[in-house]
């Protein structure tokens, strides 16, 4: 080669194209895996939601004891209220365990909360 003469080779040009190639592969599946963790983060956050929105409604009346299900969009629910102690003419204890089903994923909550002894039915 002259002295003169620049420019690159085709062996150089074909090496870059290879470490470009590589480096866009390892890119695409860094974004396709970050936009699958989105997705489910995002399903995550719908349950969770639904779930806050459900013990909302659980908190504005008395609670009783039992089983109830439904469905909030597309969301499956069902809560059961179990009472875990009592004592006559104490608050009493309450377990209230929650279950969603969506997408095909089954998400399952728990919480206890207290009841005055006026407000039992």
């Amino acid at each position: 080669m002259k002295p003169y003469e620049q420019g690159f080779t085709l062996l150089e040009m074909l090496a870059a194209l290879a470490v470009l190639a590589l480096c866009a592969t390892v890119l695409l599946g860094a974004f396709g895996q970050s936009a699958r963790a989105l997705q489910q983060s995002a399903r995550s956050d719908r349950l969770n939601q639904t779930a806050r929105s459900l013990m909302d409604e659980l908190d504005s009346a008395p609670l009783e004891t039992g089983r109830r299900q439904g469905r909030w969009d597309d969301v499956q629910w069902a809560v059961e209220v179990t009472a875990e102690s009592s004592v006559a003419g104490a608050a009493r204890l309450l377990r209230i365990d929650l279950l969603l089903r969506a997408d095909g994923r089954e998400v399952r909550f728990s919480t206890q909360r207290v009841q005055a002894a006026g407000t039992m039915p």
